[in-house]
């Protein structure tokens, strides 16, 4: 509608030009750049793992059938320990094509998150833990995820708990397949060939066992097979799957009650100092156990004991007396199987006073001359489950900066630390902005940031890839290693979604890019990287970026790249073409690209397979297209300025 000296547009359904000057319009799906979340990558090898071990529960073909249609959703309900989530992993997994992500969605969404799915893309959503306080939240959730699916032909499967199945409206109540528990004998016996652990029919006939089958959730049955596995690779316990499977139903008992008491009857600080030191080094050498013991004693101002060492009994006798053994190759053991893990967990628990005194007596024992690579990782592993488990993930920090600092030199075990901490269900999030906070606005040392930069191209980026670049930006920044720009180079040419997020970053909030922004975008544009078309939409933005933010000189050798490859490849032969629109109507810049492929066509080439009458060829058709864009009259553009981004830290 215009009034004299005005113009009011209503209802608008597409883009307008509100001013003077030039307008871009870069359209993409779901309405521009989407916000970070934390949308969950599934690993196909964990995919492959799971599918092969898998026993169909009843119903399942039901599901099947319903998510065979592009843009269906499927909710699953059963009792708990049935196997739920696997059933739908492998749902997923078996859909046809391998173009899309897999990937898991958060049960609270954002609601300022956009959503960006594609009609490929496979998606599951875990509500078994939701109560009934939150399931209103969580099934507003459900009814965006929902919507968005059925729009962009993904699929998606949601796991329900029993209180958001009862909360269901009657619609949802369609789409519902409850399924029922898989029969535990064939479960165990599946993994078992899978892990090819051979054994008999009657082998699986154990009193015991049965009643564990007919009951046990199957995590329990998975974490059985993983054991008998350990076991049988222990060579302590005979060559025939009865052994194993017997001393395998030993580890999965219960031994908190019998730690409890046996704690209780040791009245001996000693004792007890060399009972924990020995389930913290459960298989290393004894003579550091009993060091360990010593060095915890001094931590916690134990009362000197001036005993001549020639006095008491042995080693030896005090590990018998402990209920631990001594191998003939030195190391330590306990009689029972996983009675070392009841004894972390007990002190841990209940003596939090020892807490502060146990990080710090690892901090220093990690570096003891008997242990080697193999017992000092286990030994990270067991201190970050403990403290996690004890709600202390600050622990985790504190002993990274430590083995990082100037003083510092183990790396290894730092890393090793921070990838528990991120697979923690519980606190992965804590760990992630912790370092969020190390990348963005902390200044690491220069040994942690060569450590967060693995941990997040190796781990991160696994699961999180839109936060794995994120911070691997923000190290970048720094300077102090190539190694955080080539990961975050490595991502961003790999998948558009993370391109778009990469510019999202350098071009924040509407501000010009750094120089080392800049700089990301044109290695970016190495044709021999990228692993995308070099038509997509996005490369398009790049170039405009580039060509109206930088220099003529920072360019050239990009543009150089592009028609080479142009004249080398037939899938590069449109690739010119990106520069010329990402150019628009600017004279000047047209100009200075008419110059730049003048420059690379009289070069002379000594790549045979891009001679020089290809060179000319593809010179021709790129000048050709830059004159039809200057001969086709003033065309209306306007610079594309990314959405303010939402930071997952």
């Amino acid at each position: 509608m215009s009034v004299p000296g005005s113009t009011r547009i209503e209802d608008l359904h597409g883009p307008a030009h509100s001013g003077s000057g030039d307008q871009y319009n870069y359209i993409y799906p779901a309405g521009g750049f989407p916000h970070s979340r934390e949308r969950v990558r599934i690993a196909a090898e964990d995919r492959r793992w799971l599918s092969q071990r898998f026993v169909r529960p009843r119903n399942l073909g039901r599901a099947s059938e319903r998510l065979a249609k592009p843009g269906a959703t499927v909710l699953l309900a059963g009792e708990a320990g049935i196997g739920r989530r696997a059933a739908g992993t492998v749902l997923l997994h078996e859909l046809p094509g391998e173009e899309g992500s897999f990937e898991e969605l958060p049960a609270e969404r954002d609601p300022d998150g956009r959503l960006e799915f594609g009609p490929d893309d496979r998606l599951l959503l875990d509500l078994s833990e939701t109560t009934v306080e939150g399931s209103s939240t969580v099934l507003d959730g459900l009814g965006v995820y929902r919507s968005a699916t059925e729009r962009t032909g993904a699929r998606l499967v949601v796991i329900l708990s029993s209180e958001l199945e009862q909360a269901l409206a009657p619609e949802l109540q369609l789409h519902v397949v409850r399924l029922e528990r898989p029969r535990g004998d064939a479960v165990l016996a599946r993994y078992l060939r899978s892990d090819e652990l051979l054994h008999q029919p009657g082998d699986l006939e154990l009193p015991e066992l049965k009643s564990l089958l007919a009951t046990a959730p199957m995590r329990d049955i998975a974490r059985l097979v993983r054991i008998i596995g350990e076991v049988r690779a222990s060579r302590r316990h005979g060559t025939v799957f009865a052994g194993w499977c017997a001393a395998a139903m030993e580890a999965i008992t219960d031994w908190s009650d019998q730690v409890a008491r046996q704690v209780d009857e040791l009245t001996d600080g000693r004792k007890r100092a060399l009972l924990l030191a020995g389930a913290m080094l459960d298989r290393a050498p004894a003579d550091v156990a009993a060091q360990w013991a010593d060095q915890l004693l001094r931590l916690v101002d134990h009362p000197d004991n001036s005993e001549s060492a020639l006095a008491g009994p042995d080693l030896l006798a005090q590990l018998h007396g402990l209920k631990m053994t001594r191998s003939q190759d030195g190391r330590i053991d306990f009689e029972r199987l996983s009675y070392g893990a009841a004894v972390r967990s007990h002190f841990w628990t209940y003596f939090p006073g020892l807490r502060d005194h146990l990080r710090d007596w690892v901090a220093d024992a990690i570096r003891l001359a008997g242990l080697g690579g193999a017992e000092r990782s286990e030994l990270v592993i067991r201190f970050a489950e403990q403290a996690l488990a004890a709600g202390r993930p600050d622990d985790l920090r504190m002993l990274a900066e430590q083995w990082t600092s100037n003083s510092g030199s183990l790396p290894t075990e730092a890393a090793l630390l921070l990838v528990q901490g991120l697979e923690h269900e519980k606190y992965g999030g804590a760990v992630r902005r912790q370092i969020y906070q190390w990348a963005a606005n902390g200044r690491p040392a220069p040994l942690l940031a060569r450590v967060l930069t693995e941990v997040c191209r190796h781990e991160l980026a696994s699961t999180h890839p839109d936060l794995a670049l994120t911070r691997l930006f923000h190290l970048s920044k720094r300077g102090e290693s190539t190694d955080a720009t080539e990961a975050v180079l490595e991502l961003a040419r790999g998948e558009l979604r993370l391109l778009r997020h990469l510019l999202e970053r350098i071009f924040r909030n509407g501000r010009p890019a750094s120089k080392h922004g800049y700089g990301l975008l044109l290695d970016l544009l190495d044709p021999s990287l990228l692993r995308v078309l070099p038509t997509a939409p996005e490369l398009e933005l790049v170039w405009h970026r580039v060509l109206t933010g930088a220099d003529r000189a920072r360019w050239a050798p990009a543009v150089h790249s592009w028609l080479t490859a142009a004249a080398v490849s037939p899938a590069w032969e449109s690739g010119p073409d990106v520069m010329v629109r990402a150019a628009g109507s600017r004279a000047g810049v047209l100009n200075e690209l008419y110059l730049t492929a003048l420059e690379w066509q009289r070069t002379r080439s000594d790549d045979p397979a891009a001679p020089d009458p290809a060179r000319l060829a593809t010179a021709e058709r790129f000048w050709r297209s830059i004159d039809r864009v200057e001969g086709a009259g003033e065309h209306q553009h306007t610079d594309y300025q990314p959405a303010d981004s939402w930071e997952v830290s």
